[in-house]
């Protein structure tokens, strides 16, 4: 019976890609269903402040919602951009990682 190393290797890595394969797809699916949730909220509130202003209850400042909105989305967009790069340097080190092990 012999014992070969580089096997054992490769089927552990396959094990923890196919995990972390596994548990990126239930976190982006779930993160997915989570952002359409929460954009299906803000629509209905939007809606709800469009209504109420043109029926005279509320008086709503859309010059500071504008501002408000596009400060929101210009933090996000430096987020993401954060976010998209780290992401890219940890996916090639884990491919470089794993070639590395298997050379």
């Amino acid at each position: 019976m012999s014992f070969d190393l580089n096997n054992l290797v490769m089927v552990e890595v396959l094990k923890e890609l196919g995990f972390g394969a596994g548990i990126g797809f239930l976190l982006g699916f779930t993160i997915k269903r989570a952002f359409k949730v929460l954009i299906f909220f803000i629509g209905l509130y939007t809606l709800s402040l469009i209504w109420l202003a043109d029926n005279g209850v509320i008086a709503v400042n859309w010059q500071q919602m504008n501002d408000l909105v596009n400060t929101t989305l210009t933090s996000f967009s430096a987020f993401a951009r954060t976010a998209l790069k780290a992401l890219s340097f940890m996916s090639s080190f884990a491919v470089g990682f794993a070639i590395g092990l298997k050379v």
